[in-house]
């Protein structure tokens, strides 16, 4: 049988979340399948099966074409007051910045070093490989209908997380020399073309003036999208192997707790504070929380000699996510 549990709000009584309570097994068979496939990436790239080189490409791809594809549609098929939701921004935006701000102080005071210098380990913690990861399970436990979370995350992410990474990042570098400005304008360069960010904004357009795509431009998306969820988890795989933990493995351990246990616990905090909205969104919040942090965490903090605790704690995380996802969703029992 199944047992259904009832969270009320104190301050709104009426306002009332419903939670099943699933069996364990039924809860593996949902993220299993996800997992699965990262396997089967790290497994044809430590057999040879294919070149670690193509997972590059294969990311690209993903990156470049097919989750911008599903963003798009995500975004684009709903009204415009369904996909700007803002107490879902404001929620998990500011459980990510409590995020940030725990890893960067916790950091900051083990490793005695500038805060500034210890911004990565905030992304980290703060982080969701939402798309890659996210679209699919999201998919999985609550249908399309929540899909439009995948967006909303990635505008905190986009607009919010990483801009202060990166900054906190190259100011430590540059220092008080006129060096910090251009590399802000980089930044800001940067974040003008990210294909993500463009595809979200497109979306926007389309759904605030009622704007359809052409049946041919129509079918091409959707066959882009398609293509997304397996290619992305495949790819994920495919980049793991090879990654060593080398003298990283404590610094590692300490940031994927943090993006495993911190994140969701901060995002869910904000939840019970908040005043509620869409029940299926507020559980999509905390299951995208709960993912390991976004594959170019690595690529990102090679630039600023973290590459090596980075592609450790992407490895450790990602491992552990299978564990931690699996006994939190069910646990609350959550699904659509």
């Amino acid at each position: 049988c199944q047992i259904v549990v009832t969270v009320s709000y104190s301050r709104l009584p009426r306002s009332r979340v419903r939670f099943k309570v699933l069996p364990l097994l039924t809860t593996i068979t949902i993220t299993a399948p996800v997992f699965l496939l990262i396997a089967l990436g790290y497994g044809a790239v430590m057999t040879g099966g294919m070149p670690r080189e193509a997972a590059g490409a294969l990311g690209r791809f993903v990156v470049a074409f097919a989750i911008p594809a599903l963003i798009f549609d995500a975004v684009a098929s709903r009204p415009l007051a369904e996909v700007v939701n803002g107490r879902f921004l404001l929620v998990y935006g500011g459980g990510s910045l409590i995020a940030f701000t725990i890893g960067l102080l916790v950091s900051s005071w083990l490793r005695r070093r500038p805060l500034a210098d210890n911004a990565f380990f905030g992304m980290g913690i703060s982080m969701s490989n939402s798309a890659l990861i996210g679209y699919p399970l999201i998919l999985q436990l609550f249908g399309e209908e929540a899909l439009v979370a995948i967006p909303l995350v990635m505008l905190v992410e986009t607009l919010l997380m990483l801009p202060l990474t990166l900054v906190l990042a190259e100011i430590h570098r540059a220092g008080a020399s006129g060096g910090v400005l251009a590399s802000l304008r980089n930044i800001v360069r940067q974040l003008a073309t990210n294909p993500i960010l463009l595809a979200i904004v497109a979306g926007l357009c389309c759904a605030a003036f009622g704007i359809r795509l052409p049946t041919v431009v129509d079918s091409a998306v959707e066959l882009l999208t398609g293509s997304a969820a397996g290619v992305a988890l495949f790819t994920i795989g495919a980049s793991l192997a090879g990654l060593r933990l080398r003298s990283a493995v404590s610094a590692a351990a300490l940031i994927a707790a943090g993006k495993l246990l911190i994140h969701p616990l901060a995002v869910g905090l904000l939840l019970a504070l908040a005043l509620p909205f869409e029940p299926v969104l507020m559980q999509a919040a905390l299951v995208l929380a709960a993912l390991p942090m976004i594959t170019i965490y690595p690529l990102l903090a090679q630039r600023y000699d973290h590459g090596d605790v980075a592609a450790a704690a992407l490895l450790v995380t990602t491992a552990a996510s299978f564990v931690t996802l699996t006994v939190g969703i069910w646990l609350l029992g959550i699904t659509g």
